[in-house]
């Protein structure tokens, strides 16, 4: 491909070096490619949960606002906050489907999200999403905490190799941990947060 057509395609070749000869007679050359940095923007204002038919676009990037986007949540937030977020965002223009994780028992009997971090309810959500489409210019939406800002931040990383991320946190724990950090996880059988990766939420 010439690099007319990769410049009209939006493509970046990697960086080249000029490759040595080591004494033993072996060629040695590297390449390397920019990463997405790891930064968010983080907006804070009371009640904008109700005001997203006005900061809808400005939360979720302009390269999302004419794509599929999904809103993930839990279950007591679906209740709570969910119809309120969809009827803002889809107000603001954007095309945006939900699903919902399931809230469980956990071992002290207490209601929570932390029983459904694992690889069945990844593996489903990846299924329903592909399933109803996503392209490159998706995002993935969390409302939620910090086990529904976890599972969305391996979706983002995953999906496509890479797409968007935004979180709406609606706990302290979320708020100082899980969303305002760039690590990602899910947890396994042998241990919590095993299968997980860095990627960075755009918008907080």
């Amino acid at each position: 491909m010439s690099s007319n057509s990769t410049a009209l395609l939006g493509l970046a070749q990697p960086l080249r070096t000029e490759g040595t000869i080591t004494e033993q007679n072996v060629y040695v050359n590297s390449f390397a490619r920019a990463a997405r940095p790891l930064s968010s923007d983080v907006l804070i204002k009371n009640g904008i949960l109700s005001e997203l038919k006005e900061y809808g676009k400005e939360i979720v990037p302009a390269r999302c606002h004419e794509a599929s986007n999904y809103l993930v949540t839990d279950a007591i937030c679906d209740e709570l906050y969910a119809g309120k977020v969809m009827a803002g965002l889809r107000s603001a223009g954007l095309k945006v489907q939900k699903l919902v994780v399931p809230v469980m028992t956990d071992e002290s009997g207490e209601t929570s999200t932390e029983p459904s971090k694992t690889r069945e309810v990844f593996d489903q959500l990846v299924d329903e999403i592909i399933e109803a489409g996503i392209n490159k210019n998706s995002c993935i939406i969390s409302l939620g905490g910090g086990v529904v800002n976890n599972i969305c931040g391996v979706l983002a990383a995953v999906l496509y190799r890479g797409i968007t991320l935004v979180h709406l946190t609606t706990t302290t724990m979320g708020a100082f941990d899980a969303a305002i950090d760039f690590k990602q996880g899910i947890n396994h059988p042998l241990g919590k947060n095993l299968l997980g990766t860095y990627w960075p939420a755009s918008t907080i």
